[in-house]
């Protein structure tokens, strides 16, 4: 019912949230984009959701989830650009590894639970998560993970927080500081790890990445946050604290169990390992994932 460039339009709207993002990636004036997006929805008998915090839909989403199917399949079968989205601390760096069917988002969906959603609804064919003590289970029936990389987090904080110089800090130094927390649920196993060091105090309220929210969260010169040699490097400023977290994390590529047969998959999961190689030699503590 459906082409592939009005449904392309209105999950591409969903996704990235901004219509002029959807019509960069369709190659498309922002008008074309706007009357595609009111059509599709015509068609659909559906109605934007503007009060969620993400975009949505009200309506029966039956047919659309059909179409979904069909259309990704078009997708799988080089019609229509496949679609990755990642980590803010992951996309930068394997998106020089991605076939040429694919394009990238913004690398700005909060925690896990919005790309897992648009993985199920076939909005999105792929995600890297750098969250990987609480990524989906080796038997998840609706999830397929291939860990790529695994690496250590970090306590850091800003070069003029009290804690910056001093060595053998104790727990009790911690508990006298905020440090950055992500809504309660998102992610619980590393939530419980940290709670657990007196850590994850300050929760910060957000719906899209953004650096003033995460890294920006340090400017006021007490609060703590967690790194990476990744995310280091792409928002350098802050320093490391004398503080072992006993914690590591790691790059999982995800996409729907029902899609790893398809050889546009397998394409992407030979690119991202060896886009993964490439970055185990460049940084000393990032190493393969077993």
């Amino acid at each position: 019912m459906l082409s592939l460039e009005q449904l392309a339009t209105l999950d591409l709207y969903l996704w990235l949230e901004r219509e002029d993002e959807a019509a960069r990636r369709l190659n498309l004036h922002q008008t074309s984009v706007s009357r595609q997006l009111r059509g599709a929805l015509k068609t659909l008998n559906l109605k934007l959701d503007r009060s969620a915090p993400h975009k949505g839909l009200l309506g029966e989403l039956e047919l659309l989830q059909a179409e979904r199917r069909v259309h990704q399949l078009a997708r799988l079968r080089g019609l229509m650009p496949l679609r990755l989205d990642a980590a803010f601390s992951s996309g930068p760096w394997f998106a020089p590894g991605l076939p040429q069917a694919w394009i990238s988002g913004n690398f700005d969906l909060p925690g896990k639970s919005r790309p897992l959603a648009l993985l199920q609804d076939r909005v999105i064919d792929a995600w890297i998560g750098s969250y990987q003590p609480d990524m989906p289970e080796p038997d998840d029936p609706l999830f397929f993970s291939v860990d790529l990389l695994r690496f250590p987090v970090y306590l850091t904080a800003a070069p003029d927080h009290p804690l910056a110089r001093e060595r053998q800090i104790s727990s009790g130094d911690l508990a006298r500081f905020p440090s950055l927390a992500l809504p309660s649920g998102w992610f619980p196993k590393t939530e419980a790890k940290l709670k657990a060091q007196g850590l994850w105090s300050d929760t910060v309220r957000i719906q899209r990445y953004d650096p003033a929210s995460w890294e920006g969260r340090s400017a006021d010169g007490v609060t703590m946050l967690y790194g990476t040699s990744f995310s280091d490097s792409l928002q350098p400023g802050n320093v490391r604290l004398d503080w072992d977290m006993r914690h590591s994390s790691g790059d999982t590529l995800v996409v729907r169990r029902d899609l790893i047969d398809q050889p546009a998959v397998a394409e992407l999961i030979e690119g991202l390992q060896q886009r993964a190689v490439a970055l185990s030699a460049v940084f000393e503590d990032v190493a393969l994932a077993a």
